[in-house]
């Protein structure tokens, strides 16, 4: 007799994603100016499907960090597009004389201060209490995008938004000579004088200033050839999303190859692409797909971590992994924005705005699951428990009062 009902397994993974993918599309509209975010939501769904059955909850991230790290690699560098497509003036010092002194001052100052409170509260190895710092350090450009300028035909003359975007456009791609100084540290001990110089030459100069000229000659010649070469009537018919992607995946890929950061390179060929008021609109609609895309990783990225937060919520209930991930969010990113902002024209406000809201998220994730795969680290899983918390927590936090700064910035 035939069988009617075909249930593979694969049919049920098309069904999820099918079913992901709509809510992607439905959740952020309904939820618009409200006080949940999608990625609460999403965190509230995963746990309610951890509550379906042992099958969703029992895995081992271990044993999956690969697929973890290639899926929030992927979400990471189409939300650095999608910040590099909003930013109006990207070359002009107005844009970044803000975000350079987070960059500068805010972001070493957050992870030696988050390197030393995992240390001393956690009681972490010196080479995972430096990869915590790294990690946690960058503002997230997948959750910021909430408070981040507007499109690029809008104009947003909000100093706070313009501050978000730009510095979660780079801090992403400066998080990595500091993961790269804990993986040193993880592989060769901690007589740092035998490595200090590769390290320095290799994953600061080299990595950045490819990142830097392959993103910003790969900008320029994709503009050129889609705007210069081709005629002005077959403008409207290139498709954004192929467009899109090609922006995302060219300069990433080509960096990657020759040994740079993806995640500058991608950052600045997505600035320099968009670097022009008469095709404004042309990038509306590039910024729209990419939207799209980064909206439909996020829901599933974080209905898993919903997921995970329910498989291991005794773990994360640990009292000094609370307080550590509540320092790091509340007290050492905040004090160390505002010490980098103290001199500035910004209004008090301006300056509690920018420190405070420095969100967590996909890109912390990959950073754990890159440095995992580079080598091995002491406290695998206390790492894992803290950033998984100091994730969960950034979501709820910013997550409840970013509606109460929407609408004074609205």
């Amino acid at each position: 007799m035939t069988e009617l009902l075909n249930l593979d397994y694969y049919n049920y993974y098309l069904l999820a994603a099918g079913i992901i993918t709509l809510l992607a599309a439905v959740i952020p509209n309904v939820f618009h100016k409200k006080w949940l975010t999608p990625p609460i939501i999403y965190l509230l769904i995963g746990i309610v499907i951890a509550f379906s059955g042992s099958d969703y909850t029992d895995f081992d991230i271990m044993m999956h960090s690969n697929t973890i790290r290639r899926v929030s690699e992927f979400v990471v560098i189409v939300a650095l597009t999608n910040a590099g497509l909003k930013i109006e003036k990207p070359f002009s010092w107005q844009t970044w004389k803000y975000s350079f002194r987070l960059l500068v001052i805010t972001m070493p100052l957050t992870i030696v201060g988050a390197a030393y409170v995992s240390w001393g509260f956690l009681g972490l190895a010196p080479a995972a209490a430096v990869l915590f710092g790294a990690l946690i350090a960058p503002t997230d450009p997948v959750l910021a995008s909430d408070l981040q300028t507007s499109s690029p035909s809008k104009k947003d003359l909000s100093k706070i938004r313009l501050g978000l975007t730009s510095e979660a456009g780079l801090n992403d791609g400066l998080a990595f000579p500091f993961t790269y100084f804990a993986i040193y540290l993880a592989a060769n001990g901690l007589d740092y004088s035998q490595w200090i110089g590769e390290w320095f030459l290799i994953e600061v100069v080299y990595k950045i200033v490819v990142g830097c000229v392959i993103g910003f000659l790969a900008g320029w010649a994709l503009y050129k050839l889609i705007f210069n070469i081709t005629s002005e009537n077959h403008h409207s018919k290139i498709s954004r999303g192929i467009l899109s992607l090609s922006l995302t995946l060219l300069p990433y890929g080509l960096t990657e190859l020759l040994g740079g950061y993806g995640f500058i390179a991608v950052f600045i060929a997505a600035c320099v692409f968009s670097n022009r008021e008469d095709k404004v609109k042309h990038m509306d609609s590039l910024h729209d797909f990419t939207e799209e895309i980064e909206r439909i990783f996020v829901a599933f990225m974080f209905i898993i971590v919903g997921v995970y937060v329910s498989a291991t919520f005794n773990e994360l209930l640990d009292f000094t992994t609370l307080v550590t991930a509540l320092i790091v969010l509340l007290v050492i990113r905040p004090i160390s924005g505002w010490m980098a902002l103290y001199k500035t024209d910004l209004s008090s406000f301006e300056k509690f705005a920018l420190s405070f809201y420095g969100i967590r998220g996909v890109g912390s994730i990959f950073y754990l699951m890159y440095a995992f795969g580079q080598t091995n680290f002491p406290n695998a899983y206390e790492l894992i428990h803290v950033t998984t918390v100091v994730i969960v927590l950034s979501v709820l936090i910013h997550g409840f009062s970013a509606a109460l700064l929407k609408k004074k910035l609205s």
